[in-house]
């Protein structure tokens, strides 16, 4: 496909650039070929030509540019969404003869169509698309883009590191769900090395025998079939159960108009974003403490309280004392009031079951858009007990 992505470089639409890409035409050749040779061998339109002709003669636009816009942008026009067509053109909104400017800021992805109506503007015609017009476009839909892209993967349990998975209960929800524990790919390995039972279950005897000084469910070691393999097979049925219970964004929930008309408690819930939280003492065994993970956005104040020995690894319980971009799948335990420095919020105790890095993240500017003073924005999220 470096034929088509090259034409792409140069603002030539996505479905001619791959039609010369099936004719073996590279811009080179487009470039020092007639354009009778152009019509008359390939078969070519004398506008298509003229138009070609024209894109390459301009400063080819960065190719990681190009990906980054096409990946915020879904590669579909931000105008009609792909409704009138899949192919798609990478268009200068302030025109390249009078900018020269291949700046992302200055480039929306359209169709043919919509491209057409944009280079409209100034003719006095109703079905025109402004500058200004675009730029919102292009500013909604990447947002909407970014949205869906951050529900998708969540919904599948994209992560790309898990720093908590709690076992008891997914190994509970997982038995609601399926009545049973599913094989996954790690299972055999697992079972093979006595650390899970015939049932699935962590056999903690078989464990504790092995591994007297053993803290906590990760806490052992047996190369790479060890608590890595476990990490993962409990979090690969965590991800079967995600086929089967309804995790919503807990973003959608956390509106005053949703608190009062519905009963939140007991729904299942994602958030993607920056939380607060403290690293548990060390050594974490299972008589440790409980700890918690929160955000505050008024009037909302929102507390998932963990067992440490759930974390994974010695980094991940590091994190816990950072601001962290989580992904943090839970249940919502209840709804009630707390005072915090004098502010009261709406106060939601959610119960999880897994967090880690997420893939997709949500652009969150300002994450906590009431602080006033940035430079007070870490003293704000200083752990409390009010």
């Amino acid at each position: 496909m470096a034929i088509t992505d090259t034409y792409l470089q140069y603002g030539v639409p996505s479905d001619k650039a791959e039609k010369y890409d099936m004719l073996g035409i590279p811009v080179t050749t487009f470039r020092n070929t007639s354009n009778k040779n152009l019509i008359d061998k390939y078969g070519l339109d004398k506008h298509e030509v003229a138009f070609v002709k024209n894109c390459i003669q301009r400063k080819p636009i960065d190719e990681l540019t190009i990906l980054r816009l096409l990946e915020k942008n879904n590669y579909t026009c931000c105008i009609c969404k792909g409704v009138k067509s899949d192919a798609y053109i990478i268009h200068h909104i302030e025109e390249y003869s009078v900018s020269q400017d291949n700046e992302y800021y200055n480039l929306a992805v359209l169709c043919p169509n919509d491209h057409d109506l944009v280079h409209r503007e100034g003719v006095r015609l109703t079905n025109t698309i402004s500058k200004e017009q675009l730029i919102k476009a292009k500013e909604k839909w990447e947002k909407q883009v970014q949205e869906l892209n951050v529900e998708r993967a969540s919904k599948n349990g994209e992560l790309y590191d898990i720093d908590f998975v709690n076992i008891p209960r997914i190994l509970e929800l997982c038995l609601e769900c399926y009545g049973k524990i599913p094989d996954n790919r790690y299972t055999n390995l697992l079972k093979g090395n006595q650390v899970i039972t015939d049932s699935g279950f962590i056999n903690d005897e078989f464990l504790n025998i092995k591994f007297p000084e053993r803290k906590s469910p990760f806490d052992f070691y047996l190369g790479l079939e060890g608590a890595v393999a476990l990490r993962a097979y409990i979090f690969e049925i965590f991800k079967d159960i995600l086929k089967q219970v309804d995790f919503v964004d807990l973003d959608s929930l956390l509106q005053k108009s949703v608190i009062k008309t519905n009963n939140i408690a007991g729904k299942f819930c994602y958030y993607v974003g920056g939380v607060y939280g403290k690293s548990p003492k060390f050594p974490v065994t299972a008589s440790s403490p409980l700890t918690h993970i929160y955000f505050r956005r008024k009037p909302f104040f929102v507390e998932w309280t963990l067992h440490p020995q759930y974390l994974t690894s010695s980094t991940a319980k590091l994190r816990l004392s950072k601001r962290t971009q989580y992904i943090i799948y839970g249940r919502i335990k209840g709804i009630g009031e707390k005072e915090i420095k004098g502010q009261k919020f709406i106060y939601l105790d959610i119960r999880p079951y897994v967090f880690g890095s997420p893939i997709e993240l949500k652009n969150r500017t300002p994450i906590i858009h009431y602080i006033k003073d940035p430079t007070n924005y870490d003293s704000y999220f200083e752990d409390d007990e009010n």
